[in-house]
């Protein structure tokens, strides 16, 4: 049983070195940010000068960097650049790695925590505990368990665990989906070259979120050219209290590919959140300093597809259809003209360039753009539909959007200064937020202040600003100081004791043999190297399967597998819904590479599974 939390953080995505120095602006206790390679976002690589320079600017505010290293390793050459660059982090003063490959553990390693990837597939107290025992710091929860799984984990285990509050979703289980692999498999008929191109490299293209058609075994159109694996954006922000009580510590916004406004919005929104929270608990934030924001945060203020739970508190349908409707309620069409309208029982303004969704009957959803506004007439693209009586939905909140973008914020340490005159100097003793305290002389000059102007000097916003002057303790009505050597050598002397003070998480990885708890490994455990082979085996592993992203021959092997699930999204569980199954199995063929794959239902496991079609070979 674990005991009770002293400190939680917001872990935010970074995209690049700017992007990631707005997330700690805007309230990031933690920034994970990838490297130029070996990261499962692999457009979104960084330089080790440009890492080395966030990891500096994030420890001024005791905030962490943490490092995905998570794509599968193939060969020896890409284990030794791991390695290195694995080095070179931990010189820097990097916080911690992310990881999927388990091979990494077999290498030595400088003391730093290693997290595992939510691609590793830790969903069991059984996961969690044996690599508890292998010296590994945190598991990045799968996105899909529910909150009595997570619940079974932390009750059995003291493992750091990190879950995933907020943003895109994957369809399937992280790691067991091959559909990126399948595609360049059969376009190159070369493991070598297609597993370099596949999703567990970085390298995805985003499928799922395409259009397919599913058809029943009599080939019967079910549902024709839809967003059938596409779903709503996770949002947990109703659940950090219950994950915090239960021992969750860690809470990740997912969208290192996304842009800047999706990494402030959703960074400050759960600051707001974290801090009403540790408020509650008479707990901390990991980090220092508090935002100064130049916008007000809200989820409207990000692209809208609707928000879900997904499994936390249990199944329920979380397709993002072309013939659903999904954003905000802005109101009801009335007096619509052909290409104007107003709004009744109107919930918000909405304004030029907003983007709005309407459905009429059965048909699929369709979208209008507001164009202009005059008074209380919304103006739009000229449309054949009436829409009187319609409800629009707005996914575009267009001056939300520019307000976020262009938003400039700031980050500050909070400092109460005390001052003492003497002869020549003067004795200035500095406390900011975390107690670090130091005193220093300073120089009396014949330059003037009142105390009055001094603070205000101090608590000027700049891009530079890092200290926050919130009050002067001294006697006298007037200060002789210059306030540049005033500051240079009183927030110096401070950067230095903050630094000698920040708490730095050491881990060293455990190499024994405690038993795994599994004596065979599937293709689905994605064994790709000798490291990883070796791992296993020490750990009383008997029978070990190559990866399937080493395999040329895929025939009865799944190449996707979900708790989501199409007979339950469309009505046929039968379960939930008692109805008429079309019959099986059911074919689906994505549209836009044209590869087709039989699906499999397991309603034992509530679980669903595709394997690929012979005809596509």
């Amino acid at each position: 049983m674990r005991t009770n939390l002293e400190n939680i953080e917001i872990l935010s995505p970074g995209k690049n070195l700017f992007y990631a120095k707005e997330a700690i602006k805007c309230g990031a206790d933690a920034v994970y940010i990838g490297a130029s390679k070996f990261s499962l976002r692999y457009q979104q690589g960084n330089s080790i000068d440009d890492i080395k320079q966030l990891a500096e600017y994030a420890h001024k505010y005791w905030v962490k960097i943490y490092i995905p290293v998570n794509c599968l390793l193939y060969t020896e050459e890409d284990v030794k650049e791991v390695k290195e660059m694995i080095n070179a982090f931990y010189e820097m003063g990097v916080d911690g790695l992310i990881i999927q490959d388990i091979g990494i553990l077999e290498l030595d390693l400088p003391p730093i925590p290693i997290i595992l990837s939510t691609n590793t597939g830790c969903y069991t107290k059984e996961d969690a505990d044996f690599f508890e025992k292998c010296g590994v710091s945190r598991i990045v929860l799968p996105r899909e368990l529910s909150y009595s799984e997570i619940k079974d984990i932390t009750d059995n285990t003291n493992i750091k665990l990190e879950t995933f509050c907020y943003g895109f979703l994957c369809v399937g289980y992280s790691g067991n989906c091959y559909l990126a692999y399948v595609e360049n498999l059969l376009r190159s008929k070369s493991p070598d070259t297609a597993h370099y191109k596949a999703s567990n490299f970085g390298v995805c293209p985003e499928r799922c979120m395409g259009n397919w058609t599913l058809k029943d075994a009599d080939g019967n159109v079910i549902r024709e050219n839809d967003r059938l694996f596409n779903i709503k954006y996770l949002n947990l922000a109703n659940e950090i209290g219950r994950l915090v009580d239960i021992g969750v510590d860690s809470f990740k916004i997912a969208g290192r590919e996304k842009d800047l406004k999706h990494v402030k919005n959703s960074t400050a929104m759960f600051s707001k959140i974290a801090n009403q929270v540790v408020k509650e608990k008479n707990i901390r934030r990991s980090s220092s300093g508090r935002t100064i924001l130049g916008f007000e945060p809200d989820f409207s203020k990000n692209f809208n597809k609707g928000f879900t739970d997904f499994f936390f508190n249990g199944r329920k349908c979380e397709m993002y259809s072309k013939y659903h409707l999904v954003g905000d309620l802005a109101g009801t069409v009335k007096d619509f003209n052909g290409n104007s309208f107003l709004l009744e029982n109107k919930q918000f303004e909405l304004n030029k360039g907003d983007k709005l969704r309407y459905k009429i009957g059965e048909n699929q959803v369709k979208t209008i753009e507001i164009v202009d506004v005059k008074e209380n007439r919304y103006f739009t693209n000229e449309t054949t539909d009436d829409l009187n009586g319609l409800e629009l939905f707005r996914y575009i909140n267009e001056e939300g959007f520019k307000e976020v973008e262009n938003s400039v914020n700031y980050r500050v340490i909070s400092v109460n200064i005390s001052i003492e005159e003497n002869e020549k100097t003067y004795l200035v003793k500095a406390i900011d937020e975390d107690e670090n305290t130091i005193s220093v002389n300073v120089e009396k000059t014949n330059s003037k202040r009142s105390c009055d102007e001094v603070l205000k000097e101090l608590q000027v916003l700049d891009e530079d600003c890092e200290f926050f002057g919130e009050k002067i303790d001294f006697a006298g009505k007037e200060l002789s100081v210059d306030m540049k050597v005033f500051k240079d050598e009183v927030f110096g002397e401070l950067r230095k004791e903050r630094a000698k003070n920040r708490p730095v998480d050491r881990c060293q990885v455990v190499k024994n043999d405690y038993p795994y708890y599994k004596k065979e490994l599937t293709y689905l455990a994605n064994v790709t190297n000798k490291y990883t082979k070796a791992f296993f085996e020490r750990h009383g592993v008997e029978k070990i399967e190559p990866a399937l992203e080493s395999c040329e021959n895929l025939d009865g092997k799944r190449v996707f597998s979900s708790r989501y699930c199409l007979r339950y999204e469309l009505g046929y569980c039968s379960k939930a819904h008692k109805s008429d199954v079309p019959p099986m199995p059911w074919k689906l063929e994505q549209l836009e590479n044209g590869n087709k794959f039989k699906v499999e239902f397991d309603c034992k496991k509530c679980s669903m599974y595709l394997y690929i079609e012979g005809d596509n070979q």
